[in-house]
């Protein structure tokens, strides 16, 4: 049996240009302060992060040769796009604290000249499908990039792109960007076919060309994504472009975030080392451009389902199926047998966090406690340090079936009690159930409450509406109050 598996791998930048805003307190005739520094330019470029994590940033200064310096001090600050605080800074380590998009910015003054730089952050957590770039710092003029979204999963889905200020940067309806002035925004991909419609941000930074003469001003990095397996290497290649978008010759000095994700040498060559994705850089005359290197894992576990909603005290059981991954096409196949799979979902030491429980064999119980709208991760993982882990997401539902109605004894159901669906051809179907007394009669003013466990296959409203998201079998509670019946869900193609 073989599956079509695309494997994640979220750029951070398609090529970077470090930011190179400059802003005098004190200027000199030349506009250079009298150490020769004219520019403060961020190594770190664009990034996106997870709630909670960290991100050390750095600077230099650049002066007109292009030759670069280690500024005395810099002070790091961030602007959050909205009122919320998203993160702080301690030294030159972010520490996010929210969620949202921003932007990290920085100055130093050198001579009683403050120069300042900036680029874009988006703290996000994770999500059924990636985009990448997952940030994107760019200057006017410099042309266009591509986003790519990029799902894991056995589901089909289209995907839709709108901007929050269009006059900043727009997005077509197949994702490029065009930058259009200098500002921020943030660009929302949504993928249709999949449960609730999930989004996910990319925030956009654009500058305009800097006001002092650099002899680079951008530097792109090629491919902008390299996806390896362990062992395995490929050749990045940088460029360099003055002020005038010419390409100019220049020496890239090579390094890499995690050395202990991949290698990287100064011929660009990037070799696979551990599972996992880090941040390779090539810097020429002091300007840094960036591309992210996944590196793949041979086998992958996929959760079933990918995507549960439980009322509280409820439970779910869960699967994992491991696959071998192709290094050709990165088509699955399965490994027989399947191997020893451990379960867990995550504590946080907070019991409102705590929602829910999962047993050895991967079934998941709703703590009575779980507050509505909250949600956590399972996941299914091997002991070997090759097989990435699989994730599915689980969220409490808001099936409240309130208190029975006096009267009722039992739901009457009219449609059959297994619902097939397909995507292509029959998506929706209606429930017809009742809330009957102890004669089959309905019971005046007895309402019902439809929920779904598997979000990931079917979602269903409030009048009973059955509606396929994607392939699987999903349970359908109808209730009133204590009183309840289910009906079994089946979705195909």
């Amino acid at each position: 049996m073989k599956k079509t598996l695309t494997i994640l791998g979220l750029l951070l930048l398609t090529a970077t240009t470090t930011t190179l805003w400059q802003s005098c307190k004190k200027s000199t005739s030349n506009n250079t302060s009298s150490s020769g520094a004219v520019a403060l330019s961020i190594q770190t470029g664009a990034q996106t992060i997870l709630p909670g994590g960290t991100l050390p940033y750095s600077a230099v200064l650049v002066d007109k040769s292009g030759k670069t310096s280690t500024p005395s001090s810099i002070t790091w600050s961030i602007a959050s796009a909205g009122s919320t605080s998203i993160g702080s800074f301690s030294g030159g380590t972010f520490t996010a604290t929210g969620t949202g998009y921003g932007t990290i910015m920085a100055s130093t003054t050198v001579n009683g000249t403050t120069l300042t730089a900036s680029v874009p952050v988006g703290i996000y957590a994770p999500t059924v499908f990636a985009v990448v770039p997952s940030a994107v710092i760019w200057t006017t003029g410099a042309g266009t990039i591509p986003l790519t979204p990029v799902y894991i999963g056995t589901g089909t889905t289209s995907y839709s792109y709108s901007s929050s200020d269009a006059t900043v940067a727009s997005v077509d309806g197949s994702g490029v960007i065009t930058f259009n002035k200098t500002g921020s925004c943030v660009i929302t991909v949504t993928a249709s076919g999949l449960t609730g419609s999930p989004t996910v941000q990319v925030p956009v930074l654009v500058v305009g060309m800097p006001s002092v003469s650099l002899p680079v001003v951008r530097v792109a990095v090629n491919p902008a994504a390299a996806q390896i397996f362990r062992n395995d290497n490929t050749t990045l290649t940088a460029t360099a472009y003055d002020g005038s978008g010419a390409q100019v010759s220049g020496s890239a000095t090579w390094a890499i975030q995690d050395p202990s994700i991949a290698s990287v040498d100064q011929t660009g060559k990037v070799t696979g080392l551990s599972l996992g994705k880090t941040v390779v850089t090539a810097t020429i005359s002091g300007i840094t451009g960036q591309a992210e290197v996944d590196v793949l894992p041979d086998t992958a576990i996929i959760v079933t389902p990918f995507w549960a909603s439980l009322a509280p005290s409820a439970t779910k059981q869960f699967t994992a199926t491991t696959y071998r991954v192709n290094h050709s096409d990165k088509s699955l196949s399965i490994i027989t047998p399947n191997p020893s799979l451990s379960w867990t979902i995550p504590t946080y030491g907070i019991p409102v966090f705590d929602i829910a429980t999962v047993s050895s064999t991967g079934l998941v119980t709703m703590k009575s406690t779980a507050t509505l709208g909250l949600a956590t991760f399972v996941m299914a993982a091997a002991s070997s340090p090759t097989i990435e882990p699989g994730v599915a997401l689980l969220s409490v539902s808001d099936c409240n079936c309130g208190t029975t109605t006096a009267g009722v004894t039992h739901i009457g159901l009219t449609s059959p009690a297994t619902v097939n669906l397909s995507l292509m051809t029959n998506p929706t179907a209606n429930i017809i159930a009742a809330a009957l007394d102890a004669t089959n009669t309905p019971v005046i003013g007895a309402t019902l409450t439809y929920c779904t466990d598997n979000m990931a296959a079917c979602a269903v409203d409030a009048s009973g509406t059955i509606t396929a998201t994607g392939p699987g079998s999903a349970t359908v509670t109808i209730c009133n109050g204590g009183v309840n019946t289910t009906i079994t869900v089946n979705v195909t193609l």
